[in-house]
């Protein structure tokens, strides 16, 4: 069975799922969603054209982290990025949701106003994703003094 993944080079997203990929050498097809036809099959998977997305053995699988998930249940490796402790694996998927939506979805608002036209600009929604940012970051820093890793003693989804 060959996966699929499709994706976007320049998506912290997308960078996030391929980690699992790499860490534990499961092969896969990465379909550039760039490239000819990609496009279009992608939107044919999941309308709504968020990326990333795996398909695996006739299962469409959104989202990164439950990429991962995925990856780490069908086809595990020596690198556990969901600690097998369950409080462990729990404190994992929270930071991952801090970090996916305290973090990157403010960070993104940044991105996507800088690339619309001057005058459709939302100077209201980048200053709440700065204040939100803010919040976020003095939070982490406290939480992370004394740590290595977000969770636990090792490499992890957080």
């Amino acid at each position: 069975m060959t996966l699929e993944f499709f994706a976007h080079p320049f998506s912290s997203y997308c960078q996030k799922a391929l980690i699992a990929f790499y860490e534990n050498d499961v092969p896969f097809a990465y379909r550039m969603l760039e490239d000819p036809g990609v496009g279009e099959e992608f939107a044919e998977l999941w309308p709504l054209k968020r990326f990333p997305i795996l398909r695996a053995d006739g299962r469409v699988v959104l989202e990164a982290s439950v990429i991962i998930e995925y990856l780490q249940v069908h086809h595990p490796g020596p690198v556990r990025l969901i600690p097998d402790d369950p409080d462990l694996a729990l404190e994992a998927r929270m930071l991952d949701r801090v970090f996916d939506n305290y973090v990157m979805t403010p960070q993104g608002k940044f991105v996507y106003d800088s690339l619309r036209p001057a005058d459709q600009r939302d100077p209201l929604g980048v200053d709440e994703a700065r204040q939100m940012l803010d919040a976020s970051y003095a939070w982490l820093d406290q939480r992370m003094q004394g740590r290595t890793w977000a969770v636990g003693d090792t490499f992890t989804l957080a």
